[in-house]
């Protein structure tokens, strides 16, 4: 993918134009700073309805739409997403809606971040729990899943308690930069991200099955609060997963891919409620395949989870004392 060249105002044109009405503003890592070469441009649009997320292409480059209500943005419900508007660059806000849902969440950032923090710590350790059941079932595959899960839950609230805002292609790097202080959560992080197959073929491999994920994904139905699963998303997810690897970033290409196959699985269990990720792969109308399984790296047997489980268990309890 190419970068995003020229202003970004220009680049945007095309939403503008079809948003007339709208404020718009640059959001995620771009407007932070931490954009790479092959970083789509975040953008939030402020309408009058709540909409699902989708991803377009302008051009040569890529875009990610958010939208929110006014109240939204000045209020956010999520504070996560009040931290996203905190640091929001504007490109159009001709009603200074931007401009004060800006004002109006910097002044509670940090509270915003702890809040953000808690929630990801409760959810880590909801989902562990789920990988402990998995685990006494003798499910090793859906008890990988739902470590793999409970890892970013806990990374995002390791980042976010000291106030930074996760991004997923640079979260090794935004983990790394707190590695002094948080050794422990690192190394938890590490592990239970199963980043030891975090080598050319395991991120060619992974690469390959989110891509069936999506391929599966955008064959579904959407509901309206559900982000659009469009082809686009699969070109940037292609862009960024080969920059990292031509950078020899493999274990930030392994990881990103990881969170990317979370986020996949779990759109496809909220599509079939009364399913697990094991009964997915089993019987004659199986949506998932054992070698995709395989390709997105689920292979650690028991004992690898349970140790996994042990030393992220261990590290949410300890950020939770810290909290």
């Amino acid at each position: 993918m190419k970068g995003q060249p020229g202003p970004v105002p220009t680049l945007l044109r095309p939403i503008l134009d079809t948003y007339m009405d709208s404020a718009v503003a640059l959001v995620g890592c771009n407007s932070r700073g931490l954009g790479r070469y092959s970083c789509e441009l975040d953008v939030l649009v402020v309408t009058g309805e709540r909409r699902p997320a989708t991803s377009i292409r302008i051009g040569d480059s890529f875009v990610d739409l958010t939208f929110a209500t006014e109240r939204d943005v000045l209020k956010p419900a999520n504070p996560e997403r009040a931290m996203s508007i905190a640091t929001a660059k504007p490109v159009r806000d001709t009603s200074l809606i931007l401009s004060t849902g800006s004002a109006a969440n910097s002044a509670v950032f940090s509270e915003s971040s702890k809040k953000a923090s808690a929630n990801r710590l409760a959810s880590a350790l909801k989902v562990l729990g789920r990988a402990e059941i998995s685990l006494s079932k003798k499910d090793a595959v859906d008890a990988d899943f739902w470590l793999l899960a409970a890892t970013y839950e806990f990374a995002y609230a390791l980042l976010l308690s000291m106030e930074s805002l996760p991004s997923p292609s640079h979260l090794l790097a935004q983990l790394r930069g707190t590695s002094k202080a948080n050794s422990g959560g690192f190394e938890g992080v590490s592990i239970g991200a199963g980043l030891d197959a975090a080598g050319r073929a395991g991120c060619g491999a992974r690469l390959e099955g989110v891509t069936v994920l999506h391929d599966l994904l955008g064959a579904g139905s959407v509901s309206k609060t559900e982000s659009e699963w469009v082809p686009v998303r699969t070109e940037i997810l292609s862009a960024k997963a080969q920059e990292l690897v031509t950078r020899v970033e493999l274990a930030e290409c392994y990881c990103f891919l990881g969170q990317e196959l979370v986020d996949g699985i779990m759109s496809l269990l909220r599509r079939h409620p009364k399913h697990t990720l094991t009964s997915l792969t089993a019987g004659k109308d199986r949506l998932l395949g054992e070698r995709l399984v395989r390709q997105l790296g689920l292979v650690r047997d028991g004992n690898s989870v349970r140790t996994g489980i042990g030393i992220v268990k261990e590290q949410v309890s300890s950020l939770a004392r810290r909290e």
